[in-house]
C-alpha cells in the first residue's frame, strides 16, 4: 500500500498538487504498520521524506521530529544499505528545506542549523553506504552555511567547510566532489572576504577552478572563482587584459549543450567583460564574443545555437542605443547563422537579422537597410505564417517601408504597406499582429497625405480608425489615435476636415486610460482651446482648458505634467484678455491690455528692422512694470526683459546685456513657468556677457546658478539654457588652466544632457565636450582614458553623421589612432585605419584618405613586429 501512495504522491506533485499529495500521504503513513521487509522500509522512508518536505517550511520543528521518529519505529530492526539511505534522505529534507525558503526567523535558523550538526553526529562511522555520506556531507555544508548566516566567527566557518571539503577529498561520487568544490569555494569566499589569510583563499579559489574542470554541475562554482581571480589580480594592479585570462580559460571547457549552460556559459563572458575600463572593453569584446559566436554556429545541438542568438540579442540594445561595436557583432553573428535552417532557432535568427536591418538603417545608410531587409523576407518567407516568427517578420516589413521611404522610394513604400494586410490576415489572432498591421495603415495614410493623395489618404484612415479604435488592446488603438493625431497635425488639411477629427478622437478616446493615448488626447483638448481663443470663444476655451486640468491634473507622467502646465498659463492668459460684465472691463484687465499692445509695438518694430525704436519700447514697458504686484503685469515687463535681452546679446552690446540679464535673471516669486524660462535665458545670457568682458570666475557664477536653477527641471526651454550653460562653464574652467577640473566640467555636462533627447545641437554639444575632454586627458598622460572618449566620439558620429560631428569624429579618429600607436595597440591601429577608410558617413578628404592608406600599412608593419 505505501509504495503504490509513494507513486501517486509524486505524480501529484510533479503536476503541483501538494495538497492531494500531503493527504494521501499522511492517511498512509497514520494507517502504516511496522516494515515487514527492506522494500517496505524503504517506501516508508520515502513517503516521510516527501511529507517532510511539505511540512517542514510550515509546521513547527516538533511535528517535524514525530515524522522521523515514526519513521524510525516502523523501520526497526531494518538495516539494508538501501534503508539506512532512504532514511538518512528522509532526515535531511528536515534540514534541506532552508535552502529554498530562506527563512528570516533566526530563532529557526538556529533549531534548523542544530538539526543538521545533530545528523552529521549521528551518522558519523566509518563504514558509511553512498547515500548515507552523502546525507552526512549535505548536512555538514549546510550546517556551515547557516553558522555563518547567523554571524558565527568567519575562521571557524571557513574551518569547518575546508574539514567537510578533507573528508570528501578520496571520493569519486559526483555529488559529492560537487559538495567538497562547493566547500572550498565558500571556505575561500569567506577567508577573502573577511581578510582572514587572502593570498590561502586565492589558492582555494584556483583549487575550485582546478578540481571543478570536469565536473559539469559546478560550472556555476567554477564561474564565480576565476571571476574573484580576476578581481583579485585587478586589486593588485595587473592590467585588466591579462587579468581576465582566469576569467576567459573556463570558456573553454567542455559544457552540456544545452540552452541553460550555454546561456550560462555566455553571461560569464558579459561579467568577465565588464571588469575591463571602458576604453579597453570594445576591442577585447569583439575578440571574445565572435569567438564564441563561431564556437557554437555550427554546434549539432539547437538549444545550445539559439542560447546564443538570444544571448547577442540580449546584450545588444535596442536599436536606438546600438553602439558601432554592438552592431558589427550584430553583423556576425547575422552572417555566421547564414547556413542555419532549423526551425528551432529560427525565431531568435530573424530577429537577429531585423536588428542587423534597423541599425544599419540608424548607422546612417537605410539604404542598405533596404536590401538586409528584402534579404531577410527572402530568407524566411517559409516561416511566414509561424506564429514565433509571424510578428517580427511584420513589423520588419513595416520598418522596410520606412526606409524605403527615406531613400525616396515611396510609391515602393505604398505598395508594401498596401500589401501588409491581406499577407498577414491568416495570422491575425497572432498577438502583436493586429498591432502590426494598424501601424502599417497609420503610415500608408500619412504617406498618401504628404504624397498629395488626399481622396485616398482619407479613406487609408477611415478604414484604420474603424478598425483599430474598439479593438481592447491599447497597443492596436494607439495606431487608431495617431492616425487620428497627424491628420490635425497637417497643415495643408482644411479646417472642417482637422475639425472633424479632433471631434472623432474626443468621441473615441476621451475616457481612454493608456497613457500613450492620454498624451494625445491632452494635446487635442489644448489644441482646440487655443482654436477656441482665436475665434474670440473664450468662454469654451475655458472649458477645454479645465476639463484638461480636471483631467489630467494629478498624473505623474511627465508628457501629460508638461501639457497640464501650458494649460494652467492659458488658463491665466484667458482670464486676464476676457470681457467683464458685458463689455465693461477693469481698471487692471486695460493695464495689462494696454502694455501688451505696447509689446505687440515692439514685436512689429523688430519684425520690420526699427531694432531702436523696439528697444525704447521694451525698456518703457520694462520700467512702467517693475514695481507692479499683479503677478500678471509683471509676466509683462519680464517678457519685455526677455527680448529685450536677446536683441543685446544679438548686437554684441556686453555691458548693456549684463545689466539686463540680471535684471532678468532675479527670481520671482509666485510666477509661473513662464518666469522661470525668462530667468534661466537670463542666468545663460548674464554668463555669456561676463565671459565676454573677461570676467571668467563671474561668468562661471552665473552659469553654476543656472545648474542649480534648473537641476529638477523638465520644461523644454529651461533645460535647453541649461544644457549651453554647462558646456560653457567647462569651456572656461578650461581655459582657466585646471584640466582635472575642466574633466569633471566636462563630465557634468555630459550628464546633464544624457537626459534629454538627442538633437542636433546637443550632439554638437555633446561631440565638443568628449573631444576637449580626451585632449585634456590626452595631455595629462592619461591615454588609454582618452582613446575611450575618443571611440564615444566616433559612436555618435557614426551613428548621425552632420558637417560639425562628421568634422569632429575625423579629428578623433585620427586622434585615436595615434593613441593607440603610442599605447603599442598597433593591430587596434591597422583595425581602425581599416575601419576608417570604408567610413564614408565620416566624409574623409581624398588627403586624409591618402594619410590614412599610409598610416595603416605602417600600422600593419608595426603589428607583425610585434608578434614576432
Amino acid at each position: 500500500m505505501v509504495r503504490e501512495a509513494v507513486g501517486r504522491a509524486r505524480e501529484m506533485l510533479a503536476a503541483g498538487d501538494q495538497e492531494h499529495a500531503h493527504r494521501i500521504l499522511m492517511l498512509t503513513l497514520d494507517a502504516q504498520r511496522a516494515a515487514t521487509d527492506d522494500g517496505e522500509a524503504i517506501a516508508i522512508a520515502e513517503a516521510t521524506g516527501m511529507l517532510v518536505r511539505l511540512e517542514a517550511p510550515l509546521e513547527p520543528r516538533d511535528v517535524v521530529q514525530r515524522l522521523l521518529a515514526r519513521m524510525d519505529e516502523l523501520t526497526e530492526g531494518l538495516d539494508a544499505d538501501a534503508v539506512r539511505e532512504a532514511r538518512a534522505f528522509a532526515e535531511l529534507e528536515a534540514i534541506e528545506w532552508v535552502h529554498q525558503h530562506e527563512p528570516d526567523d533566526a530563532v529557526v535558523l538556529v533549531d534548523v542549523m542544530r538539526a543538521a550538526e545533530s545528523l552529521v553526529s549521528r551518522l558519523d562511522g566509518n563504514a558509511r553506504p553512498l547515500g548515507v555520506r552523502q546525507a552526512r556531507a549535505e548536512a555538514m555544508y549546510t550546517a556551515a552555511v547557516l553558522q555563518e548566516r547567523l554571524g558565527q566567527a568567519p575562521r571557524r566557518v571557513a574551518v569547518g567547510l575546508e574539514t567537510l571539503a578533507l573528508t570528501l577529498t578520496s571520493e569519486s561520487d559526483e555529488r559529492l566532489r560537487h559538495l567538497r568544490v562547493a566547500a572550498l569555494h565558500q571556505a575561500a569566499r569567506i577567508r577573502y572576504d573577511s581578510g582572514d589569510d587572502p593570498e590561502s583563499a586565492v589558492a582555494l579559489m584556483r583549487r575550485v577552478v582546478d578540481e571543478a574542470a570536469s565536473l559539469p554541475s559546478a560550472r556555476p562554482l567554477v564561474h564565480a572563482a576565476s571571476l574573484r581571480l580576476v578581481d583579485h589580480d585587478i586589486g593588485l594592479g595587473v592590467p585588466g587584459t591579462t587579468a581576465i585570462a582566469h576569467g576567459l580559460r573556463v570558456l573553454g571547457l567542455p559544457v552540456e549543450a544545452d540552452f541553460e549552460t550555454v546561456s550560462e556559459q555566455a553571461r560569464h563572458l558579459d561579467r568577465v567583460l565588464d571588469r575591463l575600463p571602458d576604453s579597453e572593453r570594445d576591442l577585447v569584446a569583439a575578440r571574445h564574443t565572435t569567438t564564441l559566436v563561431d564556437r557554437y554556429a555550427t554546434c549539432p545541438s539547437a538549444p545550445a545555437r539559439e542560447a546564443i542568438l538570444w544571448w547577442v540579442l540580449t546584450r545588444t540594445r535596442e536599436p536606438a542605443a546600438t553602439t558601432p561595436a554592438e552592431h558589427r557583432l550584430l553583423v556576425h553573428t547575422d552572417h555566421a547563422f547564414a547556413s542555419d535552417t532549423d526551425a528551432a532557432t529560427a525565431p531568435a535568427r530573424v530577429r537577429v537579422a531585423a536588428r542587423v536591418a534597423e541599425t544599419t538603417s540608424r548607422f546612417g545608410d537605410p539604404e542598405s537597410a533596404v536590401r538586409l531587409y528584402e534579404q531577410l523576407d527572402e530568407r524566411f518567407r517559409r516561416h511566414a505564417h509561424d506564429a514565433r516568427l509571424v510578428v517580427p517578420l511584420a513589423l520588419a516589413t513595416v520598418d522596410r517601408a520606412l526606409r524605403l521611404c527615406d531613400i525616396g522610394r515611396r510609391a515602393d513604400a505604398l505598395r508594401v504597406l498596401a500589401e501588409m494586410p491581406p499577407r498577414y490576415a491568416p495570422a491575425i489572432d497572432v498577438p502583436g499582429i493586429p498591432a502590426a498591421i494598424a501601424q502599417a495603415m497609420y503610415w500608408r495614410g500619412r504617406f498618401l497625405r504628404e504624397a498629395g493623395d488626399l481622396a485616398a489618404s482619407r479613406r487609408v484612415v477611415s478604414e484604420c480608425v474603424e478598425d483599430a479604435a474598439s479593438v481592447s488592446d491599447p497597443d492596436v488603438r494607439l495606431w487608431a489615435a495617431n492616425a487620428l493625431f497627424s491628420v490635425w497635425q497637417s497643415p495643408e488639411l482644411g479646417k472642417d476636415e482637422i475639425d472633424h477629427a479632433l471631434e472623432r478622437f474626443a468621441g473615441l478616446f476621451a475616457d481612454e486610460r493608456d497613457v500613450r493615448i492620454r498624451r494625445l488626447d491632452a494635446r487635442r483638448r489644448l489644441l482646440e482651446s487655443t482654436r477656441a481663443a482665436e475665434r474670440g470663444d473664450r468662454q469654451v476655451a475655458a472649458a477645454l482648458l479645465q476639463g484638461l486640468v480636471t483631467t489630467y491634473g494629478n498624473s505623474d507622467d511627465p508628457d501629460l505634467r508638461d501639457t497640464v502646465e501650458l494649460a494652467v498659463e492659458n488658463q491665466k492668459i484667458i482670464a486676464i484678455s476676457s470681457p467683464v460684465d458685458g463689455g465693461s472691463t477693469s481698471a487692471g484687465g486695460a493695464r495689462y491690455r494696454e502694455l501688451r499692445e505696447r509689446l505687440l509695438r515692439a514685436d512689429d518694430a523688430i519684425d520690420e528692422g526699427r531694432r531702436a525704436d523696439a528697444e525704447t519700447l521694451l525698456r518703457a514697458v520694462a520700467a512702467d512694470t517693475g514695481a507692479d504686484s499683479d503677478p500678471n503685469v509683471v509676466m509683462l515687463g519680464l517678457a519685455a526683459t526677455d527680448v529685450l535681452g536677446g536683441i543685446l546679446l544679438d548686437a554684441g552690446r556686453w555691458e548693456e546685456l549684463v545689466a539686463v540679464a540680471r535684471s532678468a535673471a532675479l527670481r520671482r516669486p509666485g510666477l509661473d513657468t513662464r518666469a522661470s524660462r525668462v530667468q534661466a535665458r537670463g542666468h545663460l545670457r548674464l554668463g555669456i556677457a561676463l565671459g565676454r568682458l573677461g570676467d571668467q570666475r563671474a561668468a562661471i557664477a552665473a552659469y553654476e546658478a543656472l545648474d542649480r536653477l534648473a537641476d529638477r527641471s523638465t520644461d523644454g526651454d529651461i533645460v535647453d539654457a541649461r544644457e549651453v550653460a554647462a558646456y560653457n562653464r567647462a569651456v572656461l574652467i578650461d581655459d582657466l588652466g585646471d584640466p582635472i577640473a575642466a574633466i569633471a566640467a566636462y563630465d557634468h555636462a555630459l550628464a546633464v544632457h544624457e537626459r534629454s533627447v538627442d538633437s542636433p545641437g546637443r550632439r554638437l554639444r555633446r561631440v565638443k565636450c568628449l573631444r576637449n575632454k580626451a585632449l585634456l586627458l590626452s595631455g595629462l598622460g592619461r591615454l588609454p582614458e582618452a582613446t575611450g572618449v575618443h571611440r564615444l566620439v566616433l559612436d555618435i558620429a557614426s551613428a548621425a553623421p552632420d558637417t560639425a560631428v562628421a568634422e569632429r569624429g575625423r579629428k578623433s579618429a585620427f586622434d585615436l589612432a595615434a593613441g593607440y600607436t603610442q599605447l603599442g595597440h598597433h593591430r587596434a591601429a591597422a583595425d581602425l585605419y581599416a575601419w576608417m577608410r570604408s567610413a564614408h558617413h565620416l566624409d574623409f578628404s581624398r588627403p586624409e584618405l591618402a594619410c590614412i592608406k599610409s598610416a595603416a600599412g605602417k600600422a600593419v608593419r608595426a603589428a607583425r613586429r610585434a608578434q614576432q
